[in-house]
């Protein structure tokens, strides 16, 4: 019981699991949209022109009053560089919503340049430059255009920032003007940009980690909650649907809902009870039928029998005194008469009593009735069976009835002392054969079928099944009903 409510084959546990991993899956996805979007921003020209912006907007305002000194005031410029990279107090874009950049004494180098390019102070040693030489821009690559447009008076922070080629540094550029706007020089600013890589994918890892656990907890709560909702209401469809199959059609699926599932529980109440009324017009139609049938009977054989004996009674009571030889041959004509009308009588009450199928087979109902319409037909009957094996009940029912009917047709018609009957199973069909040897019949001279053999066909119809008669006069009659078994589904099992 307990692995049948814990197996995760129940759909109760599928829907759980696809929300637990729909959710786990989302939240993925969405760190690593997001990681994307950071990584995409870092490589970005963004952050280099936020710095350009911070260089040309509180930067280099400090070195104008310096600059604007001819000779450049070295003393004032140096003062200014070593206060803003001693206590790492140059953060780009602080005050401004900004990412906030630090340029501490080996994060990077602070130049000051004069308009002939000279370097003028810098806050580390340029490899190869000393100060009030020009500087040679190939020192840091990329920063020629960065410094050529300083110079010039650009001003737009786009085109003063810029990541080297190997993304290894950021630069920035700034010019520094006086109150003319006349170019005085230059500031640059080269950082050195660390390696994310490490870090990121830490960042990365630790993070889907965080996240898929808690998402993956409250992924399999919620979907549990939901599908269990679900599933109880298929579960009163399933329940719905078994009590139908047993013939109980007062069960109803209670579902008010207006979704999927609650429009098919109306439509399957709809059709249960379309199928309680199709059931019950079957069963009377059925009845009314076996009533007919049972008339018709009754008025072709036993009524005729009777109204027969009628007459020779009459006959010899007008003969009994004139005539008593006479008298007694009719009174023994109306006496084998009256014994032909009870059998008769006797094999349509046979045929009124429903077969008993259930937990027997047809091999074994088949014996019992042959047995006992012999007795009660006074026709000896032989029954042979071949490779008796289990076949679907609406096979069984169909060649027991079709059995009943031609042994009917042989008590009433054939005049025969003996019938034998063979049942022959075999992987793809099931055959039926009833032989007598009765007095036949021509079937080239008489086309017409009587109900019986009708019947017969019908009944044969149903589930796929043929009927064969053979006859010829003087010589008995051979019924066979071939019953095909390749497609059991279309059947319902015992």
């Amino acid at each position: 019981m307990r692995r049948g409510i814990f197996s995760l084959r129940r759909l109760r546990w599928k829907l759980a699991l696809s929300y637990t991993l729909v959710t786990v899956l989302a939240l993925l996805v969405a760190e690593l949209i997001l990681v994307s979007v950071l990584i995409a921003f870092l490589l970005s020209p963004v952050i280099p022109s936020l710095a350009a912006r911070y260089v040309g907007d509180e930067v280099a305002p400090l070195m104008e009053p310096g600059l604007d000194q001819n000779p450049p005031d070295v003393r004032a410029l140096r003062g200014e560089v070593d206060r803003l990279t001693s206590d790492t107090n140059v953060r780009m874009g602080e005050g401004e919503g900004g990412m906030d950049f630090t340029l501490g004494p080996q994060d990077g180098n602070l130049l000051v340049l004069d308009e002939e390019r000279r370097l003028i102070v810098s806050s580390r040693e340029v490899r190869g430059h000393s100060e009030g030489e020009p500087l040679d821009p190939g020192r840091f690559p990329d920063l020629a255009p960065l410094l050529t447009g300083a110079l010039g008076g650009e001003e737009d922070p786009w085109s003063l920032g810029a990541y080297t080629s190997d993304r290894g540094r950021m630069l920035a550029a700034a010019p520094v003007e006086d109150g003319n706007g006349r170019v005085l020089g230059a500031v640059v600013v080269v950082m050195e940009v660390p390696n994310l890589t490490g870090p990121l994918f830490t960042v990365i890892g630790v993070g889907a980690v965080a996240l898929a656990i808690p998402a993956a907890i409250l992924g399999m709560i919620f979907g549990f909650l939901t599908a269990w909702g679900l599933t109880r209401r298929l579960q009163r469809l399933a329940w719905a649907a078994r009590a139908w199959s047993r013939g109980d059609f007062s069960v109803a699926v209670k579902d008010s809902s207006k979704d999927e599932i609650g429009q098919l529980s109306r439509e399957l109440n709809e059709m249960a009870v379309q199928l309680e009324g199709l059931i019950q017009t079957r069963q009377e139609l059925a009845t009314l039928e076996a009533r007919n049938r049972f008339a018709r009977d009754l008025h072709d054989s036993v009524k005729q029998q009777v109204f027969a004996t009628s007459f020779q009674v009459a006959a010899a009571r007008a003969l009994i005194e004139d005539d008593p030889g006479a008298a007694e041959a009719h009174l023994t004509q109306a006496e084998e008469l009256a014994r032909q009308a009870q059998k008769e009588l006797n094999v349509l009450i046979g045929e009124m009593r429903p077969a008993a199928l259930e937990g027997k087979g047809l091999a074994a109902a088949l014996r019992d009735y042959v047995k006992s319409w012999s007795s009660r037909t006074e026709i000896q009957g032989e029954v042979h069976i071949r490779g008796e094996r289990e076949v679907p009940l609406e096979v069984e029912q169909a060649l027991f009835r079709v059995a009943q009917e031609a042994l009917a047709n042989v008590a009433r018609h054939s005049g025969a002392g003996k019938v034998e009957v063979d049942l022959s199973y075999t992987p793809e069909s099931l055959s039926l054969r009833v032989a007598d040897d009765g007095r036949g019949f021509e079937p080239a001279k008489d086309p017409g079928e009587g109900f019986g053999l009708q019947s017969m066909r019908e009944r044969l119809a149903e589930i796929g099944g043929r009927l064969g008669v053979e006859s010829t006069q003087g010589k008995g009659t051979t019924i066979t009903c071939v019953c095909p078994l390749q497609d059991p589904s279309r059947y319902t099992k015992r």
